[in-house]
């Protein structure tokens, strides 16, 4: 296998990945009873098509050369906080949150944490600088899902606890 096929390889699998992870999170949507469940799935969703297209974007080239630069995205909060932050402004604080969605929130963050440790095995044995920052800034962004989702959890185990 040749060093182009390798990458292609491994991008193949992270683009499986996250479009498994995508409709992982469609499907806790669509079974979501509360509009803060649901609206931190479809979140989550969305928020994975970003990381399906920027593989795709790198799949699509047709190699990776040591002298192209990876430009990480810069956003000073993402989509997922900013709802997560305007949800809990909101939520009623006698919320008694649906145990499959309690048991959604603990599978999604399960799925983050994988994926985290998957970009992050990627970075430590990619072959190139634009590939292992391309792999940890994918981590980084699964790893902040993990702590949004964390949050989540915990704010709908705050208000098991008050109702």
């Amino acid at each position: 296998m040749t060093k182009g096929e390798g990458i292609r390889k491994v991008l193949e699998e992270a683009i499986r990945f996250e479009m498994d992870g995508r409709e992982f999170f469609l499907k806790a949507a669509e079974k979501s009873k509360s509009y803060f469940a649901k609206l931190i799935f479809e979140t989550i969703a969305e928020e994975e098509l970003g990381h399906i297209k920027r593989v795709k974007d790198i799949f699509d080239q047709s190699a990776i050369s040591e002298k192209q630069v990876f430009t990480p995205l810069v956003s000073e909060k993402s989509n997922l906080e900013n709802v997560f932050q305007q949800a809990k402004k909101n939520i009623d604080q006698t919320l008694i949150p649906n145990p499959d969605e309690l048991e959604a929130i603990r599978l999604a963050i399960q799925l983050e944490i994988k994926g985290h440790e998957f970009y992050k095995h990627l970075a430590e044995v990619a072959q190139n600088e634009l590939e292992k920052a391309f792999y940890h800034q994918l981590a980084e962004e699964e790893s902040r899902h993990f702590s949004i989702l964390h949050q989540v959890e915990e704010t709908m185990m705050k208000s098991t606890s008050l109702g």
